[in-house]
């Protein structure tokens, strides 16, 4: 089985955390959960991402960053390679430029194109005490459904209120959430996209930084399955079929007519349902787990109410 790759796309204007995200998200998946580890590509990059992790449990926060930040991993299941993931986080200005005169916004919209996924990073006190932030919400808007437009499968975006912990009265979760209503609301359409919404926490009390990825991770593995499920029932379909036709007269009349004959197609198509076997085994059951282990990563992660019901992500 060819290991798929998970093309990520993260984005945020400056100081949204997605920084201090990553570096939350990598040390804590890097230790491994329930059997699942991520594991980056690049040593020094792992080493960097680590040491940025117990920083921010001690409370030290990284400085907002001017570039953008790739990371190349894998999503281990037990010994095995299970998904390729592909991590880019693009500056707070590629979001506002204009893809003629800024190279960085250019190839953010030529990413998003082709991406397998999206998180978007909102501060929430942020939204909550700066109306001027609600002007960056309508750029997203619009950036997310070019990503949505042409998309197959269903996109799985994830909308991340970073800083959660900062906000505490009910009013101003009212008012971040009033503000992210347009995401909110493309989020819960169903169809193309495949959403959720997740307060955040990176600092000394960490909650819910596994969420985003892991949201990503499972659903691209179990729309994977799925499609393996589809291959299975053709194959099946076609062994099922041949087996009729596989006799001694096809093959003498195939012969005749220089012609495949039923039983040589047969046996293509009964290693196509090895294959395919083989195929849905390794997927089915990490793909279960990893759903498994995301409910529970989700428990106590849904920001607080305050939008309107419509808008509640599914």
């Amino acid at each position: 089985m060819d290991l798929m790759n998970l093309r990520v796309v993260a984005l945020g204007h400056s100081s949204a955390g997605k920084s201090s995200y990553l570096a939350a998200m990598f040390s804590h998946l890097a230790r491994g959960r329930k059997g699942f580890r991520l594991v980056a590509a690049d040593r020094l990059i792992a080493e960097e991402l680590t040491a940025a992790g117990g920083r921010l449990r001690k409370g030290f926060y990284p400085p907002p960053s001017s570039r953008r930040t790739d990371l190349k991993a894998e999503l281990r299941y037990g010994r095995g390679e299970l998904l390729g993931f592909d991590w880019t986080d693009y500056r707070g200005g590629a979001l506002t430029g204009s893809a003629a005169d800024d190279p960085e916004t250019a190839r953010l919209l030529e990413r998003l194109t082709h991406a397998d996924a999206v998180v978007v990073f909102a501060d929430a006190h942020r939204l909550a005490t700066d109306p001027e932030s609600h002007d960056e919400v309508r750029r997203t808007v619009v950036l997310l459904h070019r990503a949505v437009d042409g998309q197959g499968p269903p996109l799985p975006i994830v909308l991340a209120y970073t800083k959660a912990d900062l906000v505490t009265d009910p009013a101003d979760w009212a008012r971040a959430r009033a503000a992210m209503a347009p995401l909110e609301e493309l989020v819960a359409d169903g169809g193309r996209v495949r959403g959720t919404a997740v307060a955040l926490s990176c600092g000394p009390s960490p909650r819910g930084v596994a969420v985003p990825v892991l949201w990503c991770l499972s659903t691209l593995l179990t729309h994977r399955a799925q499609e393996a499920q589809g291959r299975l029932a053709t194959a099946e379909g076609f062994v099922k079929d041949l087996r009729k036709e596989a006799n001694g007269i096809d093959s003498l009349v195939s012969w005749f007519k220089g012609v495949e004959s039923a039983a040589k197609r047969l046996t293509y198509w009964e290693e196509e349902l090895r294959e395919r076997t083989e195929e849905l085994a390794g997927l089915r059951r990490p793909a279960r787990r990893l759903a498994r282990l995301l409910e529970r990563e989700q428990r106590g992660t849904a920001p607080p109410a305050g939008a309107p019901a419509r808008a509640a992500a599914r």
